[in-house]
């Protein structure tokens, strides 16, 4: 038997499989096989259980220590270890003369006679109790946290620093389509539609080099690519943690489809409620505006001849009639802006610029820069009524007195940016803004654009709606 139980080698070579933290629980033995004697070190006797007093027990006594669940395999193996094997190992529990059980792990190297007969077999017995223990507590809380995973109604996906996946829920196989096992190992960019599924490592690089980030810790809206292309949107929440080194991701998902349509189906029934009033103002209240006005001018010319003074203010009052007529059509006109041509909207921003001129007196220009695109109505529709807001709120609560409107297209996006030079305001969280800033968010999200408002106190305000057309080409 081995002095030291580092000493036991296989074929020249040191035994693998010791687990270091607990070589203190490590005994050497021996077993002559004709005989069925055997060895025991002091730890191999503390280990078992012994009394280190009494007469060591044959290897067939010690075989009645092992688990009664485990004895027949243990057996087995050992059977194929003396058959022709050299080295073997084997874990099993032990019931110790007290009653407690311990997890053991038995090495063996068989040693043989001339003619090929195992002669005996000396070995290591390590108490694996603590690890074994460990690795079964953690496994429990693996399951836990895949337990609570894969109820979760969100869709929970982590990553690695390269942008790897390493894990993905019950809930993002559903939004996304795809299954666990298609997607670990894979870049998350797949779930990305371009052009951000091109600009996500590049990102990812920047954030590991410089720590500057745009999107870990802040939740924020942006688009998602299910397994079959189509693309919707989602809320995204990512944090990062630092586990045993490694640097891990983790992306809270909310699919967003449903509330959209819901916000989508408002808005279109706000607009027709808009446009029917605006229409009553016009066929309406306009016919009657301009009807009062025609009598009234005809009773100021009957007024001439018999009291100038009546006819004086019969003339103001035809007047007064005039302008708030004039005022009732530019209100209309607002509601319910021109007709969805291919430069329609062009056209719509320039009377805007004219409204805001007459009613709040102020400088608004228009300019258009590119090759318009064909676009459907209700993109033309929103964007207006994004320019229309960040019109009224220059003027009003950002008391300018200069405004500028620009529409610029490309083929693969087009930008609406309105810029004032008001007081500004102080940044603010998106839920404290105004109800009128987060429609702006609504209409742009529905259309698929990003709406981006920068404003500097005292300096003034932009706000920037921009709308991908390859984006929206795709969109279910």
């Amino acid at each position: 038997m081995p002095e030291d139980e580092s000493d036991l080698t296989v074929d020249g070579e040191p035994l693998e499989g010791l687990d270091p933290q607990t070589e203190s629980s490590v005994g050497s033995w021996e077993w002559v096989v004709d005989t069925d004697a055997v060895v025991l070190s002091d730890d191999a006797i503390r280990i078992i259980g012994l009394d280190p007093d009494a007469a060591i027990p044959s290897f067939s006594e010690l075989l009645t220590f092992i688990h009664p669940d485990d004895a027949e395999s243990v057996r087995k193996r050992l059977d194929r270890a003396l058959a022709g094997e050299t080295s073997f190992y084997v874990d099993h529990r032990l019931v110790r003369p007290d009653g407690e059980i311990l997890d053991v792990r038995i090495f063996g190297v068989v040693q043989r006679d001339a003619g090929g007969k195992a002669r005996s077999v000396i070995g290591l017995a390590q108490n694996v109790t603590s690890t074994v223990r460990t690795q079964a507590a953690l496994r429990a809380s693996e399951h836990r946290v895949r337990s609570i995973l894969n109820t979760a109604v969100d869709a929970i996906i982590t990553v690695d620093e390269r942008g790897m996946i390493e894990t993905f829920n019950r809930a993002a196989e559903k939004i996304f389509g795809y299954s666990e096992s298609e997607v670990i190992g894979v870049n998350v960019n797949v779930l990305m539609p371009s052009p951000y599924r091109e600009e996500h490592d590049t990102y990812m690089r920047n954030y590991l080099e410089t720590g500057e980030a745009k999107i870990i810790g802040i939740g924020r809206e942006v688009k998602g690519r299910r397994k079959d292309g189509s693309l919707f949107p989602l809320e995204l929440a990512v944090s990062e943690v630092i586990i045993e080194g490694r640097r891990i991701f983790t992306g809270v998902i909310k699919d967003v489809s449903d509330r959209r349509r819901l916000e989508k189906e408002i808005l279109r029934i706000s607009e027709q409620e808009q446009q029917r009033i605006g229409q009553d103002l016009h066929d309406g209240l306009g016919q009657m505006l301009t009807g009062i006005g025609l009598l009234s001018q005809h009773l100021a010319r009957q007024l001439t001849d018999i009291d100038i003074d009546a006819a004086a203010q019969a003339q103001e009052i035809t007047s007064l009639i005039r302008e708030a007529d004039q005022q009732a059509r530019a209100l209309a006109r607002g509601l319910v802006p021109v007709d969805i041509e291919a430069e329609g909207l062009a056209t719509a921003l320039k009377r805007l610029s004219r409204n805001a001129q007459t009613l709040f007196g102020v400088t608004c220009q228009v300019r258009t820069m590119g090759s318009p695109a064909t676009i459907d109505g209700s993109v033309v529709t929103h964007l207006f009524r994004i320019a229309q807001e960040a019109v009224s709120n220059a003027v009003k609560h950002g008391r300018a007195n200069e405004v500028s409107i620009a529409l610029a297209f490309a083929p693969d996006r087009l930008r609406l940016r309105i810029r004032d030079n008001g007081v500004g305001f102080p940044s603010v969280r998106s839920g404290e803004s105004g109800m009128g800033v987060r429609i702006m968010h609504y209409r742009a999200r529905i259309i698929g654009g990003m709406l981006e408002i920068r404003s500097i106190p005292e300096e003034g305000t932009s706000v920037t709606c921009t709308v991908p057309l390859v984006l929206r080409n795709q969109r279910t």
